[in-house]
Parts: structure tokens; C-alpha cells; sequence
């Protein structure tokens, strides 16, 4: 015998139903609510009260602000679809949105809906039964999926336009055949051969000579290993106009590596130097021609290592001295007048700071017979100002007019050695006048020799760079520094070209400063490689940004549908993935950082605030994520300051993290705020590791990071401090930072105070 369900029993299947239902009535077009369950009153936040007895769209009003949907003539469409057709009618991610009780607000919906008429017993609708599903959640997820493909496909083809279009020829090599997937015309330029001919064929079955010379080798290990390689004045042969040619390349090889990280290729960029590398040999063969004139005049030439004392002659320098070939340095000390030793070494020991050896001495040849020298020598550094090595000549002077005749042949030679330059030579006297430049500079500008002495050399370089050319020279010569600085010039071509320009104080024999000696290189090439780098940088960090997006979107659904499964250790393991997500994202985020810092992009909308009360908020925030350190507030009253808020807090977070990340051991960090100078400084101290003092000048670099047994033990890419650093100068701001090894580190920075 079949159970009868009871009415009442029927009324409370229909309120426990999980799918939303409410009962219409065909009073079109009032369209009376009869009745509501407790799912639907759950979706659309009302209660029963305020729906039963009222029309639908009396309940449920248009939202104004949706004028595109027409959600309430869908709707009464598929009302009266299901009650003409006497047949269920749905509508599917339709938009009705639904209004927010007690105010004039709405929350954007997005539903599936079926409305299924109820037939009396003569076949007549009497009333329909209206149920709603809750999409909105799925509409709007694929709705960013869709908009995530085509961003991904329009960065693609940007990409790929950026490749064709760049200056330097750059290819993609696929496969153990390194099959050509993609080349631009400029390395089909290099290449001597049309796209045609390389797109889709094993590169050294085009390229044939370049075959069985060790690029093969090269291309196996980084795609093997993802180790790149980069290669300066490499040659190779390629086939020009029917002829066979050596050409010169500086190359890079980098692995090329899908979406997954595996790598299926190598990226090539590649550039020509057969000219540069050709001025070189000439350069070292114009360097042999004038160590042979010297030999012929009767120089003699010496190479002075500082570090180990340890000194090479040439055979001249050794006949000067009364040798028959070269002997040992403490064997040429032994043969000074005993009257000159305290000179000569007064000399050596004045050198490293007068930057040029000179003095004149005697030397008692075996003969006894006593000969004058003349020594002369320049001393060159390190890069930390360290005196490395001292290269001069030697010169016996006993003779005179030989003497000078051969000095004049030399001053000839070294003049013509000037001339034929790749690089701009110059030099100035004590009153930052310009009183030479060479043929080199001259041919660069296009402008006559004269127009270059004095001050007239600053008219060659673009007026934005000037007052900086000018002013670094003027307090360089001011403190007697080394000159360096990077400008623009115009070439005669009209092309603007990027210069460094080096400068070596000078002084005469009684250590007077006679002014400078120095040289300008065209760097651009370089600026124009690291350009390619911040490019290649950005494009990368943006193709990363948008899939990762999508992860993590993907991420945070189905850790919300695990736990209302009630599966939490999987949704434990998804939130760890969302967390490992996170810090992706935030290094993508840095990445971007520094290509918009090195492009001048990086925005800042400044306001006044509160420093402390921002600092305390920042600090509340990362309470929780450091559960082995005490945060301590050492905080002075300062007042307002006038910046990017969001991006002085971003230096702030950063500087805290990075002290809980570098002292694992220690219990407390301790962030001190004070008031000095019109400044409000904020230092942030740490017990952990500590910087190696030689070390402290590089951490506001890009890329650096914790070197030797440590390095592996940090995560990071090294950005965060370049990138605080570069938001604090661009604030009119200063960063520092005090360490000791094993004892702890304090970073510091200052802003000046808002006084309006």
C-alpha cells in the first residue's frame, strides 16, 4: 500500500526544497506572488511578507541604472511563452538585478530560470511555477575568462610585433633541430637571407657554414641546462652577395620556455660588430707600431704591478740601465745614486694619490760611468679607486737633442693614434676649459674643431642634458674626482646617440692640478640592449599576470566549493596554493615595478597624511604574519607628510618583512618614528644576519640579493629594495642603511614634513 503525504506535509516539501520556487498567477500583467519558499527567499534576501499578496515587478522593480538587459520584458516573455505554450519555458544568465532592502541600491544578479505552467482539470493554466538559479557567480567567472583569452591573444600578437619591429635581430629556434619559428628582418639582414627562406627549416641547414663550428654545442647546453650564454665579438662565416665573409657578433642565448616552464627552444638576440671588432685589431696594431717607434727612439717601457710588486721591461728600459736584458726590479734599485733613493721613493709612494708617476734620478752603470733617466708612468685603479698597476716609460736624457727628437716623433705618432680613435678623446685645463678635442668628437657632431673649446662643447649635447654635463664637470674639477657622466648627443646624421664621458685629474711635476684628461664612448647600443631587457621584462610580466589572475580565480571557487562539500583538507591544500599564488603575484608585481621605474612610468597621486597613524595601521596589518617576532612601536608625534600613501606604504611593509625574513632567530623587530630637521624618519630594526659591510652599497640594487652559503636560503629576486628605494627618492625623499654582520641591520628612510 502506497503512503498518502498529507497537504500540510506537501506545504513543508515545497518550504524545504533547496531550489528556489515562487508561485505566480497568471493575472498578467500584475503576475501575483501566491506563494514563496524558503530557498527563494534565501537567494533574493526578502522575507514572505513582502512578497506574497504583490505583483512581481511591484516586488522586484527594473534597476534603473540597467538600461541594456530588459530584464522585465524577458521576463514577461517567458511568463507568457509558458502560459500560451502551456509548456516550461527557461531563460538562461539572464541579468534581473535584485534590489538591497531599505535602501535604493541593487546587487547585480545573474539568473537561469524556468517557468512551468499548472494545468487545471480542464486544461487551463491556473497558475505557473516561477524557479530561479543563482548564476551569477559562474556568469561572471567566464566573462573574465573570456576577456583573460582574448587580453592573452592581443599580448601575443603585441609581442610578436615588438619582435619584427625591434632594432636588434632576435629569433626563436625550436626543437633538438632548432627548427626557425619565428626571425625579424633585422637578423635576416645579419643572416644575409629572406624570412622565406628561414621560417620553418633547421637553422643550420640554411645557415651552412655556420654548421660544425660549436653554435650547435652552444644551443644543446642552454637548451638542455637553461643556462643562458651570451657571447661578445664571436665570428662566423656567412654567405654576402655570393661571397663568403667573416662577420662578428655579440649574441645572447636564452632557454625558451612554455607556460608549464619546460623549455622547447632558445630565444636568439643577436647584433653585428664586424666594424667594431675590426677597429680593435686596428687599434692593437697602431698600439704595436708605437711600442716599435718607441723601441726605435730608445724608450724604454715598464709595466709596474702594485699588488705584488713585481715589474716587466722592456729590453731598452734594461740598457738604460746598464743591463744587457732584463733583470729583476730589486736588481735595478741596486744601481740609483744613493743621493736619489729617498727621491725616488717619495715619488712611487706620492703616485697612487697624484694619479702619474715622475721623477728624474741617476744610475751608476757598471762602467761607473753615471747616466740622468727620466721615469714617467700613469697609475690605473680598480673600481673601488684602489691603485692597481703603474704602465710608463723610461728615458735617458743624458743625450738631449736625441732626446727630443725622438719625443717629438712620438708626441706625431700618438696625435695620429688620437685621430684614428673610435672614441672621443679630450682634455681641459685647470678652469674646466675645454682646450682639446679629437677628430673622433669633431666627426660626431659635425661641427668645426674650434666651436668645441671652452664652453662651446655643451652646445653638442641636447639641452635637456647640459646643466647636468656641465654641473657634474664643475664639481668634479671643484674636488679634483674622476669625471663620469652619461648625456645625449646629436650626431651630423641628426640621430641622438648616448655618450659616457670619463675624466682623469692631472698634474704637473711640482703635484700642481693642470686639469683633465678623458674620453667619451658611444654607449648606445647598450642603452639600447637594456632597453630590450626592461622590455622583454614588462612583455614577460605581463603575460604572466593575466594566466596567474585566472589561477587564482579558479583557486579561490574551488577552495569555496570543497568546503561547503565539507572536504577541508583538500580546501586547506587549495588555500596554500592560493598562498604560493600570492607571492607570485607579488614578485610579477615588482617586476612590472621596475620597468616602470626604468621607463619614468611609475605613477604617484600624492596627498597629505598622517605618517604615524599610517605606519600604526601598516603594522596591524603584519601583526599575524610574523607569529615568531614582536613588532615594537617606538613611535615620536611627527605630524603630516605629502606622498603617495599607498606606495610610501608599500616601502614600509617591505623594509618590516624583509626584517622578519632575514632575522629567523631573533624574537622582536623594533620600527622607531622621529621628528629631525623639518624630516620625519623612519628606521626599522632588525637582530638577524646583518650586511657585510663591503655589501651595503649594492642592496639598493636591482637583483641583489643575500650572496654565498645564504643566498639559496632567502626567496626573493632582490627588487623590493631597489623599488622602495626609487619611491623614496621620487618623494624628495633619502634611504640608508646600517648593518654588522650577525648582529642585525637598520633601514632608514627620511620625507620631509608637510608644513602647509
Amino acid at each position: 500500500m502506497v503512503a498518502q503525504i498529507s497537504g500540510e506535509e506537501y506545504k513543508n516539501i515545497f518550504n524545504c526544497s533547496p531550489a528556489a520556487i515562487l508561485v505566480i498567477n497568471t493575472d498578467a500583467p500584475i503576475y501575483t506572488i501566491l506563494d514563496v519558499n524558503d530557498a527563494y527567499l534565501n537567494a533574493t534576501n526578502t522575507n514572505r511578507d513582502e512578497l506574497v499578496g504583490r505583483g512581481v515587478f511591484a516586488a522586484f522593480p527594473a534597476n534603473p541604472t540597467d538600461e541594456e538587459s530588459k530584464n522585465i520584458e524577458r521576463t514577461i516573455f517567458s511568463f507568457e511563452q509558458a502560459i500560451t505554450a502551456k509548456k516550461p519555458h527557461t531563460m538562461s544568465n539572464y541579468r534581473y538585478d535584485i534590489p538591497v532592502r531599505g535602501t535604493s541600491e541593487f546587487e547585480e544578479r545573474y539568473w537561469t530560470t524556468t517557468n512551468n505552467p499548472i494545468l487545471d482539470e480542464n486544461g487551463n493554466v491556473k497558475y505557473f511555477i516561477h524557479s530561479p538559479a543563482n548564476v551569477t557567480e559562474l556568469y561572471k567567472l567566464g566573462e573574465r575568462e573570456k576577456a583573460g583569452i582574448e587580453a592573452l591573444k592581443a599580448q601575443r600578437q603585441q609581442l610578436h610585433s615588438i619582435f619584427m619591429q625591434a632594432p636588434v635581430g632576435i629569433a626563436i629556434f625550436r626543437g633538438p633541430d632548432y627548427i626557425v619559428d619565428l626571425i625579424n628582418p633585422p637578423l635576416c639582414e645579419i643572416y644575409a637571407k629572406t624570412v622565406e627562406e628561414m621560417l620553418g627549416k633547421p637553422v643550420f641547414e640554411v645557415l651552412i657554414h655556420a654548421k660544425g663550428i660549436g653554435f650547435e654545442e652552444i644551443l644543446d647546453n642552454v637548451r638542455l641546462t637553461g643556462t643562458p650564454f651570451k657571447g661578445e665579438g664571436y665570428p662566423a662565416p656567412i654567405v654576402r652577395n655570393g661571397k663568403l665573409e667573416t662577420v662578428f657578433f655579440n649574441f645572447v642565448y636564452e632557454p625558451f620556455r612554455e607556460i608549464d616552464g619546460t623549455i622547447s627552444g632558445v630565444i636568439a638576440v643577436a647584433i653585428e660588430v664586424t666594424e667594431q671588432v675590426n677597429a680593435k685589431k686596428q687599434i692593437e696594431e697602431a698600439e704595436e707600431r708605437a711600442r716599435l717607434a718607441i723601441d726605435a727612439v730608445g724608450l724604454g717601457i715598464f709595466d709596474l704591478d702594485l699588488t705584488t710588486g713585481q715589474m716587466i721591461t722592456s729590453k731598452t728600459f734594461a740598457n738604460i740601465f746598464g743591463f744587457e736584458n732584463p733583470v729583476p726590479r730589486t736588481e735595478y734599485v741596486k744601481v740609483f745614486h744613493p743621493d736619489d733613493l729617498e727621491l725616488r721613493a717619495k715619488a712611487h709612494a706620492g703616485a697612487g694619490d697624484a694619479g702619474h708617476l715622475f721623477y728624474e734620478a741617476r744610475v751608476i752603470w757598471p762602467d761607473k760611468t753615471i747616466h740622468w733617466v727620466r721615469i714617467e708612468g700613469k697609475v690605473y685603479y680598480d673600481e673601488a679607486s684602489k691603485p692597481l698597476r703603474i704602465l710608463g716609460t723610461l728615458l735617458d736624457f743624458t743625450e738631449q737633442k736625441k732626446i727630443k727628437e725622438a719625443l717629438a716623433e712620438n708626441e706625431e705618432l700618438l696625435r695620429n693614434i688620437t685621430t684614428a680613435a673610435p672614441t672621443g678623446l679630450w682634455m681641459s685645463n685647470e678652469q674646466a676649459a675645454i682646450t682639446y678635442v679629437n677628430q673622433t668628437w669633431v666627426d660626431w657632431t659635425g661641427r668645426a674643431y674650434a666651436e668645441h673649446l671652452g664652453e662651446g662643447w655643451l652646445n653638442s649635447i641636447v639641452p635637456e642634458d647640459q646643466e647636468k654635463a656641465s654641473n657634474a664637470f664643475i664639481n668634479d674639477l671643484t674636488n679634483r674626482d674622476l669625471y663620469e657622466v652619461e648625456f645625449r648627443i646629436k650626431y651630423s646624421d641628426g640621430t641622438t646617440h648616448w655618450c659616457v664621458a670619463n675624466g682623469s685629474p692631472q698634474y704637473n711635476a711640482d703635484g700642481i692640478f693642470t686639469g683633465y684628461i678623458g674620453a667619451c664612448v658611444d654607449i648606445t647600443e647598450q642603452k639600447h640592449l637594456q632597453q630590450q631587457k626592461d622590455d622583454f621584462i614588462g612583455i614577460a610580466s605581463h603575460e604572466l599576470k593575466t594566466p596567474v589572475t585566472s589561477i587564482k580565480a579558479y583557486t579561490q571557487v574551488l577552495e569555496r566549493m570543497l568546503k561547503k562539500k565539507g572536504e577541508t583538507k583538500e580546501a586547506d591544500m587549495i588555500g596554500r596554493m592560493d598562498v604560493q599564488i600570492n607571492r607570485l603575484s607579488s614578485l610579477i608585481g615588482d617586476l612590472l615595478d621596475v620597468t616602470k621605474i626604468n621607463s619614468g612610468r611609475l605613477q604617484f597621486n600624492d596627498v597629505a597624511f598622517d605618517f604615524n597613524k599610517h605606519v600604526k595601521e601598516l603594522i596591524e596589518d603584519l601583526k599575524p604574519t610574523a607569529e615568531k617576532h614582536t613588532l615594537v612601536e617606538n613611535f615620536s608625534p611627527t605630524g603630516l607628510v605629502y606622498g603617495d600613501k599607498e606606495r610610501i606604504g608599500q616601502v614600509i611593509t617591505n623594509l618590516v618583512t624583509n626584517a622578519i625574513k632575514y632575522s629567523p632567530k631573533a624574537d622582536k623587530i623594533i620600527i622607531n618614528i622621529s621628528l629631525e630637521n623639518n624630516e620625519v624618519m623612519l628606521c626599522v630594526q632588525d637582530f638577524g644576519i646583518g650586511i657585510d659591510g663591503a655589501n651595503l652599497h649594492k642592496v639598493f640594487e636591482q637583483f641583489y640579493r643575500v650572496s654565498g652559503d645564504m643566498q639559496h636560503t632567502f626567496p626573493g629576486l632582490g627588487l623590493g629594495l631597489y623599488i622602495s628605494s626609487e619611491i623614496i627618492k621620487r618623494e624628495g625623499g633619502r634611504i640608508w642603511v646600517n648593518s654588522i654582520v650577525g648582529e642585525g641591520s637598520t633601514f632608514c628612510f627620511a620625507l620631509p614634513l608637510w608644513n602647509k
